[in-house]
């Protein structure tokens, strides 16, 4: 773990419990949970199993961003947007909706905006990867938890593509179109599947 600090670290579990909450929130009805008894007590005891669809699609995320950046040379750390951290917990608890954006990896010295480009295609690409691993294995096993993981991890993925703001969308659509199209259209398919 050389190439996180202590803060690193305490940022990426703060946002990664943040989003299982969030997502938790999101399938359990969100505000609606409050007003049902059955939906707070499945709210409360899915958590644990949130923490680990969301640990194997937001984590994958950001620590690919990560050390893509490393392997070019370049240092990154994760940093927590507390903004972001508010509206995914809120949106999620009131609207039902995750804003799936807690925070992001942040590169240091990036100059080359190919190289961004691709840094910023390694997180959605293990996304869809994940998702499309984890739906043919739930097509075999037929095990609910992988088809969570295969929604959860297309959903951040494809939240992510968005091609505005900050977000990996838009430098990816400007430089790599196909691999946004293809990873796009691979996100959507799952979430429609599922």
């Amino acid at each position: 773990m050389s190439n996180f600090t202590r803060r690193e670290v305490t940022e990426l579990l703060v946002a990664w419990a943040a989003l299982s909450i969030a997502f938790g929130f999101a399938f359990s009805g969100g505000v609606l949970a409050l007003g049902n008894i059955n939906r707070m007590i499945l709210f409360i005891s899915s958590l644990p199993r949130y923490f680990i669809i969301v640990g194997a699609a937001f984590l994958l995320h950001e620590l690919s961003h990560k050390y893509t950046a490393i392997k070019y040379g370049y240092p990154a750390q994760f940093h927590l947007w507390q903004m972001g951290l508010l509206l995914a917990l809120g949106m999620s608890f009131a609207l039902g909706i995750v804003f799936a954006a807690p925070g992001a990896v942040y590169i240091y010295g990036l100059t080359d905006e190919k190289k961004d480009a691709k840094i910023s295609l390694s997180g959605p690409l293990a996304n869809m990867i994940v998702a499309v691993t984890t739906l043919a294995l739930f097509r075999f096993t037929f095990i609910p938890l992988l088809a969570q993981v295969a929604y959860v991890s297309a959903f951040i993925g494809v939240f992510n593509l968005l091609p505005f703001g900050p977000l990996d969308g838009a430098k990816i659509f400007r430089h790599e179109k196909m691999w946004w199209i293809g990873l796009m259209a691979i996100g959507v398919l799952i979430i429609l599947t599922l």
